[in-house]
């Protein structure tokens, strides 16, 4: 007999019964006795359509419930999710500050696949994407406070659910209930007295006309404030490696001054004396010859002259975000058998990217190049700043002519900041009916539903000069006594002179400067049935059968303003992109039980699923998946699926323009360093095929313009219209154990594979380097080296020999391979019964242990390339090791918990080996959470906590130091952080 004890019980019965997979900090207690006959609803779980039972989910699931979310302290889905091991970091309140145009923005990464390959769904459906850059939902859209739970399903689901769900799903369950009004509040503030956080929500709700109707409204408004590495004694200045000195042998020291400052350092080439100067930021008015560490064009390590700058004075932590959203329910009992439901969402986000100013560098290359020339006017002019400047002119050997000059590295700070505002409104409408019927002596429940959504962005892109109109700017010159633009064009078009020794007038900053705007718009429709029922009766159960049909079209466009598209400003140049696609798909899904109450089969049953998408971009494509699951006793329950999924290219991935990009991540295989650590067969192949493209090519010598502590390298990317879908081969084997001699104590085990070919990626820079110079093939002839632009006089670069700029644009040509295994222990007791023999009320305990290994994440750049393992390298966001231990004590209305993460050992670079760089891995990070809850009566509930009580910094390691890219944001780079909030119910 079933008795129907309503969907959030039902749920929560899967935390505490199925222990499928890993979850963290279940809401209910494991309730009953092992014993116990216990009567559930039969419900739909994430991972399947199919109902069931609450003790029969097909995959591993794990489960955040919303008082996990709650208690935790964070303002931000996103960051409450990353608790949990199988995801990473996407983009977060700590990288997405340095993000182009996806400021304010929280992304779910299951198994460091991206967030593309990571399906969210609300309520099962899916939800309209965040940005029109990079398709994903952005969990900032979703009011945290109105989710009843979050369902996590790490494995490919694609046959269930469709594109997108190679690496799993994430369910997100909204509250659909509520009586009354219920208020909540909650402000943060870190240890350093700022990155303040502050979140206000209220949700009301009751049953009206006789229960029939029943309605839901909510909001809730958060906001985030910035972090700036100069607050963090221990981020500033930051810290590097010692690259002076060979590879082997590259301690870590204090981060070097840079040349480029705010007000401008000169490289004086030329004559038999050259060296650098600078205007001294202590003193602007003082002219300082640069010391033998600081004087070349990229400086050494160990520069730290004083009279020069650090760069982290303008980086940013953690950006700022504000946010608000509102949602309305409402379901309507037509009949006792059928119900009509209809959703409206809003949300608005605004999210705040701070970046450092438009910059020249003393190279004489990179974006904006600029040069002061021996008959500048403001050279030549009667001041004292002036005059120290000529002096070391000509102490240089340079000329009072236009035939000679000098490289200007110099923050152009005169136009702020290249900070990026983001604003983000999305839009989501949802109607629908759902019931049941009996048929051929069948039960069969049914639904549809049909929605839009839609999400607006803009952006704006403030201290992004013309590239041109600065160097013009600068180059003045004295004609008819007046000092102006040598150039007569860019006069006729209003150039203004810019004083680059004694600073500039407020028209010449006017006249060169600029700011770009972006407009995106994305849409999302889709209308979708879906049917299930018993098909017959075995001896061990019923036949479940679910089938249905979804028809979806994705829509975007993004319009970047002519300024920016021009290519004429300091900033990636995009222009237009857009595109749109549909797709209809069916489905078909079956659970088969074969034994049940046997000696050796407690329980056994197969299930399939099967899918068939018909795209408009890339045709016909089929999915399936096979599963099955055995207790031999009911205290052992062995499960497995395997499958195919399948990911279709997204409309950025087809129909993006070729853009400018950059990247501080490459090692040029030419570079003395990179040549040094490698294996013997390699530097053969790299003295060939160097040699070809670099004039008079030494190995042990030659310093390439990009790599570690020097300039960025220009990267060339963009869309491919010949893309076909991704497919990916996906397995999972695991054990549930709950003995029911130890009434609450659950253990589960799973292993985990993912193959994926014909994985959208543009090859790693490194791979697409390394593809060139470490092959057999010529130079000539090996496609791989036409995609590597090198400037063989060093005109453009700075360094003859050096590298203009890297071709790459997405491919169908990678294959993944991902591997490991999910380890979960769970165990729910009475103090009483543990310790008094159930005497006293002493309270209850449950402890979690959470961990996740990924042993394997081998990527294959191309089928000439060989597949190179990244599991623990920071800069594939995929740990070997990650965990999670929760302890939550609670008495009466007092609730304590403990949450310890773990994330193991990394490497930080795939450009070296452990052999190159001492030392080589990040050290294994702990970071502790301390929360506590009080129930001051049945109508308040108020709460505080400590994250980061001890207050850990990221490791110390140049490569993951500062947490703000997207591997090395697996650390908390604010440090401690307190928070206190309360809960109030009317």
């Amino acid at each position: 007999m079933q008795n129907v004890r309503g969907r959030l019980l039902a749920s929560s019965m899967i935390c505490g019964l199925v222990a499928a997979g890993t979850f963290v900090a279940p809401a209910v207690a494991f309730a009953q006795d092992a014993g116990e006959d216990v009567a559930v609803e039969e419900i739909i779980v994430t991972g399947s359509r199919i109902r069931r039972d609450t003790f029969s989910a097909p995959v591993p699931l794990a489960v955040v419930s919303s008082e996990t979310i709650r208690a935790g302290g964070n303002t931000i889905l996103g960051d409450a999710l990353m608790d949990l091991p199988q995801l990473n970091p996407a983009t977060n309140g700590q990288n997405s500050s340095s993000t182009l145009f996806l400021a304010g923005q929280s992304r779910a990464d299951i198994r460091g696949l991206g967030p593309s390959r990571t399906l969210v769904l609300v309520d099962g459906r899916r939800h309209v994407f965040g940005d029109a850059t990079s398709p994903a939902v952005d969990l900032n859209m979703i009011p945290s406070m109105m989710i009843e739970r979050v369902e996590a399903v790490a494995g490919g689901a694609s046959a269930v659910y469709g594109s997108e769900a190679i690496a799993g799903v994430l369910n997100i369950i909204m509250k659909k209930q509520q009586d009354g009004l219920e208020l909540d509040a909650q402000v943060g503030v870190s240890d350093e007295n700022d990155g303040e956080e502050y979140r206000l929500s209220g949700i009301w709700g009751g049953k009206f006309l006789d229960d029939r109707l029943n309605v839901v409204i909510g909001g809730e408004y958060a906001r985030q404030e910035p972090v700036m590495q100069r607050d963090r004694g221990w981020a500033y200045p930051g810290i590097r490696r010692n690259n002076t000195l060979s590879p082997a042998a590259q301690p870590i020291i204090k981060n070097s001054r840079s040349n480029t400052t705010p007000f401008g350092t000169f490289q004086l080439r030329g004559g038999t004396n050259p060296y650098a100067v600078t205007l001294d930021v202590r003193d602007p008015s003082q002219v300082t010859r640069l010391s033998a560490a600081c004087a070349p064009a990229n400086v050494l390590a160990t520069c730290q002259d004083e009279s020069l700058f650090y760069t982290g004075t303008l980086n940013a932590l953690q950006g700022n975000v504000e946010r608000g959203s509102l949602r309305g329910y409402a379901d309507y009992r037509v009949s006792d058998n059928v119900k009509a439901f209809a959703e409206l969402s809003y949300a608005r986000t605004e999210g705040y990217g701070i970046f450092q100013p438009a910059f020249s560098q003393t190279t004489g290359g990179g974006t904006m190049p600029v040069f002061l020339y021996g008959d500048n006017a403001y050279l030549a002019a009667n001041n004292a700043t002036a005059a120290q400047l000529r002096g070391f002119w000509a102490d240089a050997g340079l000329g009072f002519n236009q035939d000679s000059r000098a490289a200007v590295g110099r923050f152009w700070t005169e136009f702020g900041g290249r900070d990026v505002s983001s604003i983000r409104e999305s839009y989501r409408a949802v109607i629908g009916m759902e019931g049941g019927f009996n048929a051929l002596n069948r039960d069969f429940a049914w639904d549809w539903y049909a929605q839009y959504g839609q999400t607006d962005g803009t952006t704006m892109s403030y201290g992004t000069p013309y590239i041109r109109r600065v160097a013009q700017a600068v180059d003045a010159v004295a004609l008819n006594g007046q000092i102006v633009c040598r150039d007569a064009a860019a006069r006729a078009a209003g150039c203004q002179p810019w004083n680059v020794i004694n600073g500039p007038s407020d028209a010449a900053v006017a006249w060169a400067g600029g700011k770009s705007g972006t407009e995106s718009t994305v849409k999302q429709t889709v209308v979708a049935a879906n049917m299930t029922t018993d098909l017959f009766q075995l001896p061990a159960g019923a036949v479940g059968l679910a089938f249905g049909g979804e028809y979806r079209k994705e829509e975007s466009l993004f319009i970047q303003d002519a300024a920016g598209a021009s290519g004429e400003l300091f900033l990636n140049s995009i222009g237009r992109r857009g595109g749109e696609y549909d797709v209809a798909e069916v489905y078909g899904e079956i659970a088969v039980p074969l034994l049940r109450d046997l000696p050796f089969a407690d329980d056994l049953r197969v299930e399939a699923a099967g899918r068939y998408s018909d795209y408009s971009s890339i045709g016909g494509v089929y999915q399936w998946r096979l599963a099955g699951e055995w207790a031999p006793v009911r205290d052992v329950r062995f499960r497995a699926n395997h499958g195919v999924a399948v990911r279709a290219p997204n409309i950025v991935e087809l129909y993006s323009p070729q853009s400018r990009n950059f990247t501080t991540a490459a090692v040029d295989p030419c570079d003395k360093d990179a040549f040094a650590g490698v294996s013997a067969a390699q530097q053969a192949a790299r003295r060939v095929n160097c040699a070809a493209v670099i004039p008079n090519y030494n190995p042990t010598t030659f310093t390439s313009s990009f790599g570690p502590g020097r300039a960025s390298l220009p990267l060339l990317q963009g869309g491919n219209t010949n893309l076909r879908e991704e497919e990916a081969e996906t397995e999972q084997l695991g054990v549930v154990i709950q003995p029911r001699w130890v009434p609450g104590l659950q253990l589960s085990f799973d292993h985990f594979r993912y193959d994926l070919d014909g994985y959208i990626s543009t090859v790693p820079v490194n791979t697409a380097l390394t593809l060139c110079y470490d092959s057999a093939q010529s130079v000539a002839t090996n496609p791989a080296c036409a995609n590597v632009v090198r400037d063989a006089s060093g005109a453009a670069s700075g360094t003859i020999g050096g590298v203009t700029e890297v071709l790459l644009t997405n491919q169908n040509i990678a294959k993944v391979r991902v591997q490991g295994y999910d380890a979960s222990i769970a165990y729910t007791f009475d103090l009483a019964d543990a310790l008094a023999g159930g005497a006293y009320d002493m309270g209850r305990l449950q402890l979690r242990l959470d961990v996740t290994r990924t042993y394997e994440w081998r990527f294959q750049g191309s089928a000439q390339d060989t597949f190179r393992n990244f599991a623990g390298y920071v800069t594939y966001a995929a740990p070997e090791w990650k965990g999670a231990l929760n302890a939550v004590y609670s008495f009466k209305d007092l609730t304590l918990g403990w949450q310890t993460t773990y994330v193991g050992k990394m490497s930080p670079t795939e450009a070296f080996n452990d052999s190159q760089l001492t030392p080589y891995y990040v050290p294994e990070y702990f970071r502790h959470d301390v929360r506590a809850s009080y129930n001051v009566n049945d109508k308040i509930t108020v709460r505080g906590g400590v994250q980061n009580l001890s207050n850990e910094i990221p490791p110390y390691l140049p490569e993951v130091y500062l947490g703000t890219s997207t591997g090395s944001s697996q650390y908390d780079n604010r440090g401690r952080f307190f928070f206190v909030g309360a809960t109030m119910r009317y």
